[in-house]
């Protein structure tokens, strides 16, 4: 990879190198993970599998389709050079997007979290359903949606508003990096109220099949990954809380049903609760090191793929630390007289 990088450098933009670097090195994730170590390694099943690999990782379908592309590169070029069999690059099958796939944010932005969650809370209908408390949740911490499946009602403490986030692999709630994600997280007041009247109210005592007793069941057992959007693509149509930006009404609109939910065009999935999230947790002065630990990420993660600020929230970061900066006011050390005190 560092070679075909180096040698393909020059035909690159900057921004362009560390786009394939960053969507390479998810390969590299990739093959660890299956054990791949050599060129000779790599088939066209396991390349294959990379797309299933890619579809875990709660990421857009945009993205995904990014990395497939990328890859598929990378292979077209170990092919010119006879260094993997010809064709092994048509393994990876693109995911096809539709237009909005191709052009839509993936972030809920903050105004618009603010704008849902102050909806929800202050409904006497919506405030303390599943919906709401998952929202609520998502929002709060970061997390991912594999990591929300996972919590038991016995990770939450309703004394101190804490979470635990544990790696249980032999009973199907594997974190995305095994017990390196594993962390207590805690949940500021209103959040807690929420998911208090959630458990006191809507939650169902449900065990899985393993006999634990999922934090936010359904009728089935633990909810899969599927589930966990489709309540997110619910909880963020914002018809629920103001006039529809598309000019539909709720009563018959095409996209309020749960299946076609994810077509509404101001919809969003778990990762982009998760981005936005950051982001917004970013902006309120937490530095990388805090938010990653809530999210369950690294801090150069935090970083290089979900702080997306725009503008405006890039400065109000920096406002402080600069806007009062002066040449007179502000002297280098050399420019000190040597006999000064």
């Amino acid at each position: 990879m560092e070679l075909y990088i180096r040698r393909k450098r020059t035909d690159w933009k900057g921004e362009t190198e560390r786009s394939y670097r960053r969507d390479l090195d998810t390969f590299v994730d990739y093959a660890a993970q299956e054990e791949i170590e050599t060129l000779s390694d790599l088939t066209r099943w396991n390349v294959g599998a990379y797309t299933d690999y890619l579809l875990d990782q709660d990421l857009a379908r945009v993205t995904v389709a990014g990395r497939q592309k990328t890859a598929k590169t990378w292979l077209k070029y170990l092919e010119s050079q006879g260094l993997v069999s010809l064709g092994l690059h048509l393994a990876i099958e693109t995911l096809k997007l539709d237009e909005d796939e191709e052009t839509s944010n993936q972030q809920l932005d903050p105004d618009d979290a603010r704008m849902l969650l102050s909806f929800f809370r202050e409904s006497a209908e919506w405030r303390g359903t599943r919906r709401h408390a998952v929202l609520e949740l998502l929002w709060h911490v970061g997390c991912r949606s594999i990591g929300l499946r996972a919590l038991d009602l016995g990770d939450y403490d309703p004394e101190t508003g804490d979470l635990k986030f544990r790696n249980r692999p032999e009973t199907d709630t594997r974190l995305k990096r095994g017990k390196s994600h594993e962390r207590n997280v805690t949940l500021s007041d209103t959040p807690r109220e929420v998911l208090d009247l959630y458990i006191a109210r809507e939650r169902s005592d449900i065990r899985d099949e393993h006999g634990r007793k999922p934090l936010f069941p359904t009728r089935q057992g633990r909810p899969v990954r599927g589930t966990v959007r489709g309540w997110m693509y619910q909880a963020t149509q914002p018809c629920l809380a103001v006039e529809c930006p598309h000019g539909k009404r709720r009563p018959n609109c095409e996209f309020v049903p749960r299946d076609s939910a994810s077509k509404c065009p101001s919809t969003r999935p778990p990762h982009a609760i998760r981005r936005g999230s950051i982001t917004w947790q970013r902006n309120l002065g937490f530095d990388a090191e805090t938010v990653a630990s809530r999210a369950g990420a690294t801090p150069d993660v935090i970083r290089r793929y979900y702080d997306q600020p725009d503008y405006a929230d890039e400065l109000e970061r920096r406002r402080e630390d600069t806007q009062e900066i002066d040449i007179t006011e502000h002297l280098h050390p050399t420019d000190l007289d040597e006999d000064s005190d």
